[in-house]
């Protein structure tokens, strides 16, 4: 009895194994996949800067006529600096490091200054006024910059970029000759856009996905313009030059 009742157990054991070997596996559940997504520069910008203007500008006498040369100033320094404020937008593609774009900007201001030169004639005695103003300064332009990680805590990434293109500006160049006896000659400007071209760098940084800050120095050097200024027989012609730097910092949305 003993001997069969060990024999039914052992089948029993036999059974279960096998039925449990029969049996489909459990399946582990997959851990899941965390995925960081992958900053990209390309997209539209656009926000507000201020900025620092410093405007070398002149105005050089190239000819005179009806009045003696030393009567008249040569050569007059209208340079001045001053702040100013105003808007850009851009457009920026990113090919991994190297990151390229469009951008336009137009800043307002008041920089320039006017310079007045007393000067005698026999019995006369003779006053030059000459004036530079520029209200109004903008940039349509292309850059190239790499992109890295910012080594800036407060920054993700960052963008150093060299810039270049076209410059407009809005001045206004004044002159005049005055001469004492008998009296004043017409006053004579333009006040119009003029062009010209503009080069510098900078650097852009990510604060958030959407707000970026931006830093940037450019040179830029405009067409000269001429005035011819007359007063009777006296004729005089100064042409004005004007080129610069202008600094600026401004804050970037991203769309």
């Amino acid at each position: 009895m003993k001997r069969l009742l060990l024999s039914l157990s052992a089948l029993i054991a036999g059974t279960s194994v096998a039925s449990a070997a029969d049996l489909p596996g459990r399946a582990i559940p997959a851990a899941p996949v965390l995925t960081v997504p992958v900053f990209s520069w390309s997209g539209f910008y656009a926000g507000v800067h201020g900025a620092w203007i410093s405007d070398n500008g002149e105005a050089v006498r190239t000819g005179v006529s009806g009045v003696a040369p030393d009567a008249l100033p040569t050569r007059a320094g209208l340079s001045d600096s001053g702040l100013g404020g105003g808007a850009q937008i851009a457009y920026l593609w990113d090919f991994g490091s190297l990151v390229t774009g469009l951008e336009a900007d137009l800043t307002a201001m008041d920089v320039g200054r006017s310079r007045s030169f007393e000067g005698v004639e026999g019995a006369f005695s003779m006053r030059t006024d000459l004036s530079s103003q520029m209200s109004l300064f903008g940039t349509l332009r292309g850059r190239v910059g790499v992109a890295m990680p910012s080594l800036l805590p407060v920054f993700q990434r960052s963008l150093y970029y060299v810039t270049g293109g076209l410059a407009f500006a809005q001045i206004e160049h004044q002159g005049q000759i005055a001469v004492t006896p008998p009296g004043v000659g017409p006053r004579e400007s333009s006040d119009g856009w003029t062009t010209g071209f503009v080069i510098g760098g900078g650097s852009e940084h990510i604060l958030t996905d959407s707000i970026s800050i931006k830093s940037e120095t450019l040179y830029y050097n405009l067409a000269d313009e001429s005035l011819t200024l007359a007063r009777a027989g006296d004729q005089a012609v100064y042409r004005f030059k004007n080129d610069g730097w202008i600094s600026r910092v401004g804050v970037n949305l991203r769309f």
